[in-house]
């Protein structure tokens, strides 16, 4: 489908695409397609109440519509809305269950909910689907890292420093160095990059300090 607004999204000329798109969606009322293009564009600009009124208008126009329940699980989402973010995001991966993003969504929504097992299993797919992900490695390494499972998380954290510039990712090695290997002096290595990185890191800062008064009390 020629979508005529779609050049005006493109250079960012939301509030000009909105208007083409509803005078498409006064023209052609059962379109799917302007109902969640509207919705998408509602959402960034912060407009979700009207958003979701879009996206469950397309999802009764066609309720196999992948990309309207995973749009209005965004919103959901954002707005720390989680068990109905996946519950939305389930109806979409049932029709694709090997989209990275839809499981990178998932895995996101159930580590805010504390629902490690899923988590991982939706982790684990986003991955394989998408090595190459920056984003996706560093969340898989950083819910291994925090539930011990050290060997998967350093591996996965260290492809997000090779490369270069995640301070976060930095900081979580440093604490992987002392909770795997108990090496404080390779820790303190990855807390100061973490600061160099990032100057008001303050994880790392207060690792740093407490680090130096151990070693104050220790007499080292």
């Amino acid at each position: 489908m020629d979508i005529g607004y779609e050049q005006l999204i493109k250079e960012g000329r939301i509030e000009e695409a909105l208007a083409e798109i509803f005078k498409e969606i006064d023209t052609n009322p059962d379109q799917e397609a302007h109902h969640i293009n509207a919705g998408n564009l509602l959402h960034q600009i912060g407009r979700d109440e009207e958003a979701e009124r879009f996206l469950q208008k397309a999802i009764t126009l066609n309720p196999g519509s992948t990309s309207a329940y995973y749009t209005l699980a965004n919103i959901y989402y954002d707005k720390e809305r989680f068990e109905e973010a996946v519950r939305l995001y389930l109806l979409a991966y049932s029709r694709n269950p090997g989209d990275a993003d839809l499981n990178f969504m998932l895995a996101m929504s159930h580590v805010h909910l504390g629902e490690t097992e899923r988590a991982l299993q939706f982790f684990e797919t986003a991955h394989n689907e998408r090595p190459e992900d920056l984003e996706v490695a560093f969340q898989y390494g950083l819910l291994c890292c925090q539930i011990g499972l050290y060997d998967p998380a350093e591996t996965l954290l260290d492809k997000v420093l090779k490369s270069g510039g995640n301070a976060d990712a930095e900081y979580n090695m440093g604490l992987l160095a002392v909770m795997k290997y108990d090496d404080r002096q390779r820790a303190l290595e990855h807390f100061h990059n973490a600061i160099e990185i990032q100057s008001d890191h303050h994880l790392a800062h207060h690792a740093i300090s407490r680090f130096a008064k151990e070693d104050q009390h220790q007499g080292r």
